[in-house]
């Protein structure tokens, strides 16, 4: 180990030792614990006489970034000539990037004549060695080392993500880290009610700046404060509460693998295609309700801001060209753009393929909750209308049950690539198969796992489309209190319109025409049509 006992000129090295840890260390982390680097750097500066100005140390950070706290000290102190010998136990704990590594060791040390040793490597940058030659190709061993780690860093969180553990620094509002399981979210009984808050005021017609405003005046610390963050925000904004009402963490389900790095050197990350997104489903205790979240969705889907709109209005998301199928607009046209009008935007354009236009809105509102309140009056039997509930939720979940197997069916599909791709994976390092046809066959692995990627993704909307006709019916106290509110029909809130309504149209002439998600109701709508149901305006 000492092998520098020559002379180096009659200069006086005043000495920092350099100690790095990181996870990327993997299976040599007692070898090259902080405790072991230290041992060996100061036996080596004792040995040699030297002068040790300063230990520069950084843990868990890694090697193929060289912005790190300790590291930009030590150069600070090159700068300000406090030091001007580094030593290091390794050439990987000065770094695993070959090309900055390079660019010390050949540019910046004898720019500013820093001598620089490796010890285990015989790296001595004032002696000629030929240890030193050799440095630029250790320097770039150490990178594919970094880049090989990285790799399997990313195979061990995927497999974690595929079983639905949760890899998040900091769990979502509304929930806790489990005490007694890794990975595990629990609910937060301290705050868990907001998040009930927040989804009831929104399906309750309040716009995400009113729920923030409403937060804000009960003094709730948003999730920022809550966690104690670095950037604590003081009050409750509306992006943070749409991206609460459309995390599918609160209905139980975990969904990552939401980004990907830019390089294992680079930690810029950008967004993944939403048919990447690793999502498994109940994963841990739900906060709200699974009719109530694909309501929400509903509601979300027809408004744009997310700001609270100026006309919020209850029939919105619900209205469609019948003759083009085209969700319908609600424009306010005038000085005082007080009066909304229905048309559809093919209407507005040159070609004019539509004709369907210039609808009061606030007729065409009251007329269709005139046409509601008959259909429910006249089918005010609340046994036959409990036994609609049944017959449609026991049809519904046979149907999803059945397309929930065919999702579980793709799903062991898409695990099987994974473990192809693997197994591949290692083979290419081990030299059973060739890079060329490493990726030739992987490329056709992943064409294969794509699409069945998207065919569980149609698989899953086509879930979502019969969860959303299923209406709540989880006990008898509950559906009396559903019925009562649909015989009744006070005060109709979008949550009601949506659980009752599955779509409205209007056409050219003014023409409605409303269908239920209950197909016994819709047989009582036309009946009624018969008397004039549908009528032009």
């Amino acid at each position: 180990m000492n092998f520098s006992n020559q002379i180096v000129s009659n200069r006086i090295f005043k000495v920092g030792i350099y100690i790095r840890l990181s996870r990327e260390d993997g299976d040599k982390l007692e070898s090259d614990s902080i405790s072991n680097q230290r041992d060996i750097l100061q036996r080596y500066v004792k040995e040699n006489r030297l002068i040790l100005v300063d230990e520069y140390k950084d843990d868990g950070i890694s090697g193929t970034t060289f912005d790190r706290p300790d590291f930009n000290r030590m150069i600070d102190d090159i700068e300000n000539k406090k030091i001007n010998m580094v030593i290091t136990k390794d050439l990987s704990r000065l770094g695993r990037d070959y090309i900055k590594t390079g660019y010390y060791i050949e540019n910046y040390f004898p720019e500013k004549s820093v001598r620089y040793v490796s010890i285990l490597d015989g790296i001595d940058t004032f002696l000629e060695s030929n240890n030193n030659d050799i440095t630029p190709f250790k320097a770039i061993i150490n990178d594919m080392y970094a880049k090989d780690i990285s790799k399997k860093i990313k195979g061990v969180l995927r497999e974690k993500e595929l079983k639905g553990e949760y890899l998040g620094s900091i769990p979502p509002y509304g929930y806790k880290k489990s005490n007694t399981q890794k990975n595990k979210l629990e609910i937060d009984k301290n705050v868990y009610y907001v998040v009930e808050k927040i989804f009831e005021l929104y399906l309750q017609g309040n716009g995400l700046q009113k729920i923030s405003n409403i937060l804000d005046k009960e003094k709730i610390d948003p999730p920022s404060k809550y966690f104690n963050l670095k950037h604590q925000r003081t009050t409750w904004s509306p992006k943070t509460i749409r991206a609460m009402l459309v995390n599918e963490v609160y209905i139980g389900n975990t969904v990552q693998n939401k980004c990907v790095s830019v390089s294992y050197k680079v930690k810029k990350r950008k967004p993944k295609n939403e048919s990447e997104y690793i999502r498994v489903e109940n994963t841990h205790d739900g906060i709200i309700s699974k009719e109530d979240f694909i309501k929400v969705q509903e509601i979300l889907k027809s408004k744009k801001s997310l700001s609270t709109p100026k006309h919020d209005e209850l029939l919105k998301g619900l209205i469609f060209c019948h003759n083009c199928g085209r969700q319908l607009r609600i424009c306010y046209r005038g000085k005082t753009k007080k009066i909304g009008y229905i048309d559809c935007s093919l209407a507005r354009s040159k070609d004019k393929k539509c004709r369907t236009c210039n609808y009061n809105y606030n007729k065409f509102e009251n007329k269709v909750l005139d046409n509601i309140r008959d259909i429910v009056n006249t089918f005010c039997d609340k046994n036959a209308l409990k036994s609609i509930y049944e017959k449609n939720k026991n049809s519904y979940n046979l149907l999803i049950k059945k397309e929930e197997q065919k999702i579980l069916a793709i799903k062991n599909q898409i695990e099987d690539i994974y473990k192809k791709l693997d197994k591949m994976y290692m083979d290419n390092l081990n030299g059973i198969i060739t890079d060329n046809d490493y990726f030739r066959y992987s490329r056709d692995f992943i064409v294969e796992r794509e699409k069945l990627e998207n065919n569980c993704k149609d698989i899953q909307d086509k879930i979502k489309i019969l969860q959303n006709k299923i209406q709540i019916n989880q006990d008898k106290e509950k559906t009396n209190q559903v019925i009562e509110e649909f015989l009744k029909f006070e005060n109709p809130s979008k949550k009601v319109l949506f659980e009752l309504i599955d779509r409205i149209e209007l056409d050219e002439f003014k023409n409605i025409y409303i269908y239920f998600n209950f197909s016994e109701l819709n047989i009582v709508k036309e009946g009624l049509s018969n008397m004039n149901f549908i009528e032009s305006a």
